[in-house]
């Protein structure tokens, strides 16, 4: 183009840099980002320059920063986005401009009407698949939960049409199922006390003889003790004592009239 005055040419690049805008792909496939860009040049270009060839040098330059930022940004959350887009602009992109000027750039992010409706039918489906996962991950834990005991496994077996009563799987075949059920990934905010109920559970599995739990239960009774909790330490000691006879050689009201 014809070179005009140099108020002419500052003016043209202003207006061509000041704001123009981009389309810019997002991490999901189909939605982009529409960006609004304001460049502003330090210095101001000196001598003569063709304000179209700069300025669409800064555009390609700006445009390709503002893609690689938000490259891998979800739209779903659109000020992560403009924050990391915004992070890359402002830093200062030397481009062999006329007086070595440098560039710099705002932006604002937004989404069109057709990537933002985009972007709520994506929500809907990830809120409704969220719930199916929940739903199924709770049936799955209760059902753990609750057949983490040969006991319940046995009964559970015993609920089945084809189940034959006469042949029973064996303790150490229930144990050994139960214990894999027990070991089921546990939710992060699980409280500690139930991980630890699970912990002791299979430890006290490995001692079945009699002695071996009596000889257990007295060693954390004196645990409990040692840390001043001796109603606890009673409760547990109370576990080893027969439960008491029902005297019924006792007289009654009636015996002794």
């Amino acid at each position: 183009m014809r070179q005009g005055s140099k108020r002419a040419r500052r003016k043209r690049l202003h207006r061509e840099i000041g704001t123009f805008f981009a389309v810019l792909r997002s991490s999901r496939p189909g939605i982009h980002f529409t960006a609004t860009i304001h460049a502003t040049l330090t210095p101001e270009p000196s001598g003569p320059y063709d304000p179209d060839e700069i300025a669409d040098r800064v555009r390609t330059a700006l445009r390709t920063v503002a893609a690689a930022a938000v490259r891998d940004q979800d739209p779903i959350n659109l000020p992560a986005a403009q924050d990391a887009c915004a992070q890359q602009l402002r830093q200062p992109q030397e481009l062999g401009l006329p007086g070595g000027a440098t560039v710099t750039a705002s932006v604002h992010l937004q989404l069109a009407d057709d990537d933002r409706a985009a972007v709520k039918e994506l929500l809907t489906a990830i809120r409704a698949q969220a719930v199916t996962d929940t739903l199924a991950r709770q049936r799955t834990e209760a059902l753990a939960r609750e057949l983490a005991h040969p006991a319940a496994l046995l009964a559970r077996w015993l609920q089945q049409p084809d189940a034959q009563i006469t042949q029973p799987p064996g303790e150490a075949q229930l144990e050994a199922l139960a214990r894999r059920l027990r070991g089921y990934p546990k939710e992060r905010d699980e409280p500690v006390e139930r991980q630890l109920l699970t912990i002791l559970r299979d430890f006290l599995a490995e001692f079945p003889k009699e002695e071996q739990k009596r000889l257990l239960v007295v060693l954390m009774a004196n645990g409990m003790r040692a840390a001043r909790k001796p109603g606890h330490a009673d409760q547990a000691e109370a576990l080893l004592k027969p439960p008491s006879a029902t005297s019924e050689a006792s007289p009654t009201a009636t015996d002794a009239t």
